[in-house]
This record gives structure tokens, sequence and C-alpha cells, in this order.
């Protein structure tokens, strides 16, 4: 029996089992360690192991058991605050590719569950962000002109287009992002573990990690089973 028990939601109440994975007993070698499978560490374990990097990932619970696989599954490239000038003025060269990265994460999210044939009910029908007050579209009009002029595929709509959409007359307008859509959380969590199992990867369950240590060049994780060695090491944990 696992140590551990899924929180009720519709999710797992309706998302199949993930891939067959156990505890950690004994001691591995590795080039890259990832601790927790959620979105960050399967995925950044199914590219390196597309590489041919040889990785392992030690999660305490199971795949998507955390907030990965809790969220409400919209999938939307872009953040609440702040706009895409704001983060190249602050961070230069380096603000410039987290925008590229954020204008493309959803694309990037669909290709990559298409590539992997991953079932997540998957639908990238759009994303769209209704305005309440005449306020707050002078700040949608900013953000669309600002997310276009960095290559999104945004647009402005009208109070009628989001009716239409919504169901709504309550709205000012708004605008939209086509690249968005909306995913099983937990499904892509559960399916992004599988792809990077099926492509070398090892990922072990049930095993949360006690202590980080680096000596002699090398990163040294310990569970109460085992010890991982690791020349590369990623701490992919604490979304809450």
């Amino acid at each position: 029996m696992p140590s551990y028990q899924w929180p009720p939601s519709l999710w797992a109440a309706v998302t199949p089992p993930g891939p067959y994975l156990s505890p950690l007993v004994g001691d591995l070698d590795v080039d890259a360690l990832v601790i927790v499978a959620g979105f960050t560490g399967s995925s950044t374990a199914l590219h390196l192991a597309a590489e041919g990097v040889d990785v392992t990932v030690l999660e305490a619970a199971a795949p998507g058991w955390g907030a990965s696989g809790r969220n409400n599954g919209q999938v939307i490239p872009t953040l609440t605050r702040p706009e895409p000038d704001d983060l190249i003025a602050k961070h230069g060269e380096a603000g410039e590719r987290f925008v590229a990265v954020l204008r493309d994460s959803a694309d990037d999210l669909f290709r990559i569950v298409r590539e992997c044939g991953i079932d997540a009910e998957a639908e990238q029908s759009g994303w769209v962000q209704p305005v309440h007050s005449p306020g707050r579209m002078k700040v949608a009009e900013r953000r669309c002109e600002q997310w276009a002029r960095h290559g999104a595929p945004v647009e402005l709509l009208t109070s009628e287009q989001v009716r239409d959409i919504t169901g709504s007359d309550i709205w000012f307008g708004g605008f939209q992002n086509l690249t968005g859509g909306h995913i099983n959380p937990l499904a892509l969590a559960r399916g992004l573990a599988s792809a990077a199992q099926q492509r070398g990867a090892k990922i072990f369950v049930e095993t949360p990690v006690r202590t980080i240590a680096y000596e002699d060049g090398k990163w040294h994780a310990t569970t109460a089973q085992g010890r991982v060695t690791a020349r590369r090491l990623m701490l992919a944990t604490n979304a809450y």
C-alpha cells in the first residue's frame, strides 16, 4: 500500500492510473537528478532522457500528487503580472528569453502532448481574458498590444464577441490568445512521467529525499533505502 493518499478531486476520480513505478532501493550514480515528478520535474527528465542523459527522478508520493495534479487545467501563455516590456526592461536579454518562453509555452505544451501521445483531454481552443470595467479595458489594450509586438497570436475582443463566447453580456470586452486552452492536469503529469520513463529516465515513487549535500563536485541525495549521486541537480518542488 502507498504511504500517501490521493486528495479527493475530480481529476483523481476520472484519470486512469499512471505508469507502474517503485520506490528506490539501493544506490545510483547518474548524470542528473531531478527531485519531484510534477510538470517541471517530469518534463525536465523527458527532455534530458531524449538527449541521452542518464537522469533519475525521486518523488515523495507519485507523479502529479502535488500542485501539478490539483489545478484547474487552464493553459495560459502569460503572467498576471508583469507585462512583457516590464520583464525586458528589468532583465534585458534574459527577460527577452523569458518572454519568448511565455509566448510559446502553450504551443510547446500541446506539441509535447501530441508527440508523446499523452491522453490528457487536451483542447487548444484558445484562452480568453474578459474585462469587467472600462478601466480594465485599458489594461487589456496595453497587454494585447505588447504581446502582439512580441509575436503572440493575440487580439482584442469587443463586448459582443465576449458575450458570444461566454454567454454573458456583463463584459466590456477582452482579449484572447489563440494558443491557450485546457487540459486534464493529472493526466498530463502522469503522461509526462510515462513518456520520460519510456525514453530511459528512471523514476522512483514513495521516495522522499531526506538530505542533499554537494561534495567532491557531485550532488548526494539520501533516501530511506538508498542514495543517488549526480553531477547535476534540479529541485522541481514547492509549487504550493
